[in-house]
């Protein structure tokens, strides 16, 4: 699964703290919340199965699925819950 097919399945939903949140869809609402603060409480406060950490890893950056403390750059909550853990890398296509 890549990372728009992750989109289309899972539907992470806007970060409603923050109207500069990163990871911005094509209206410019940003989906990733906080590793701190507000943003983090408000992430905890969710259920464990419609959060996803984007780390950072030795190969790359990947989205997986839960709460990650270790190389965690920032979180998503989805509307739909994921059923197993997966993890998807993060390819960036854009060039420099």
């Amino acid at each position: 699964m890549n990372v728009e097919q992750w989109q289309a399945e899972y539907k992470p939903i806007v970060n409603h703290l923050d109207e500069n949140a990163s990871w911005q869809d094509e209206r410019g609402e940003g989906s990733m919340f906080e590793t701190y603060g507000e943003e983090e409480k408000y992430v905890y406060a969710q259920p464990e199965n419609h959060v996803w950490t984007y780390v950072d890893g030795d190969n790359g950056t990947y989205l997986i699925t839960g709460r990650a403390y270790v190389n965690r750059i920032g979180y998503f909550i989805t509307a739909k819950p994921w059923t197993e853990d997966f993890e998807i890398q993060v390819i960036n296509d854009e060039e420099d």
